[in-house]
């Protein structure tokens, strides 16, 4: 088993881009995904920039609520919750409801590992400023994403525990 693409992620088992484990259904051979699946919808939830960076925001496995979200996408609270109602019927995220606090979470591995592709094909933000230039550093340092390590810290304990044979 490799690292994958820029050697930001450490290739763990079920990770995006591992090929698939024997027996199970590799790209195109899916059981459950017919030739004539519409893609369009989910494609239009993914494609607005605030609902992206809520979704991208959450790749790490946390939930969060709807006022973090709206600070991260950059938009006031009424439309971070219109964006959050939107990828809720459209089963991109779940929601759990503490007291008068509603957390938001990925729906599941599907959803973070098709964020991950397409962050994998997708350009590169511009860093237009110190705290977004502070932000990438540090993303490429170490992080998690959704199920397993990233980073440059991820990719060496990757490596380490492979020379150790573990």
């Amino acid at each position: 088993m490799s690292v994958t693409h820029d050697r930001t992620h450490a290739a763990v088992p079920g990770a995006a881009g591992d090929a698939p484990e024997p027996g199970t259904p590799g790209i195109g051979e899916s059981a459950e995904i017919a030739g004539d699946a519409d893609i369009a919808p989910v494609a239009a939830l993914i494609a607005d920039g605030a609902r992206a960076a809520m979704l991208t925001a959450l790749l790490d496995g946390r939930a969060l609520a709807a006022g973090e979200l709206a600070r991260i996408a950059g938009v006031s609270a009424p439309t971070a919750s219109s964006h959050l109602a939107r990828l809720l019927d459209g089963g991109l995220v779940t929601v759990v409801k503490q007291g008068r606090h509603r957390y938001y979470r990925l729906a599941g591995p599907d959803v973070a590992r098709t964020l991950e592709v397409l962050a994998r094909i997708s350009g590169r933000v511009a860093v237009r400023s110190l705290r977004q230039s502070r932000q990438a550093r540090l993303l490429r340092e170490a992080r998690s994403c959704y199920d397993h390590l990233a980073g440059r810290v991820g990719v060496e304990l990757y490596d380490a525990l492979v020379r150790e044979g573990a």
